[in-house]
């Protein structure tokens, strides 16, 4: 069976739908829309080993690191290597991923102000960051379980056709 080209339509349209993202959580539900759980986890992976690569890992590390194969890291290499710019142009826009802090201040907080100030901005920022991808990700549980229940009836109507 040979694959049907491409309908220059509707990339036209998935590109396009792409730049019209204006913040992080239509992203996410277009996200959530659009792919299975399972697309979501494969594309974060191929983004990461991109990132650790692009960071000067070596492939063999990424794949330990994310315990993923090595063809997988090799098929990202290679595209990273064939000077279409597209991993390097969105990692480099990437925002840093904050930690929640776990250091503690200990004494008087009037002689730690800017410390504790700092802190507290960088656990509300982990923890915002946090809460949107836990979201999505819970979001996705629900739409698995009812993607397969959905296979499921499906499976069993064309089985009795």
């Amino acid at each position: 069976m040979r694959d049907k080209p491409i309908n220059p339509d509707l990339v036209f349209d998935l590109i396009n739908a792409f730049k019209s993202i204006k913040s992080v959580d239509e992203s996410a539900f277009f996200l959530q829309d659009i792919l299975t759980a399972s697309e979501i986890k494969q594309l974060s992976i191929r983004l990461r080993i991109a990132k650790l690569l692009l960071s000067g890992m070596k492939q063999r590390e990424v794949s330990s690191r994310l315990s993923t194969s090595i063809a997988t890291v090799t098929k990202v290499n290679s595209w990273l290597n064939q000077k279409r710019d597209g991993f390097k142009n969105i990692i480099k826009k990437l925002p840093t991923k904050y930690n929640k802090p776990t250091k503690t201040i200990h004494g008087p907080i009037e002689y730690h102000l800017p410390e504790a100030i700092a802190l507290s901005v960088q656990y509300i920022i982990a923890d915002n960051q946090n809460k949107r991808v836990e979201k999505l990700i819970d979001n996705l549980k629900s739409k698995s379980t009812t993607d397969k229940e959905l296979k499921e009836i499906s499976d069993e109507e064309y089985k009795h056709r």
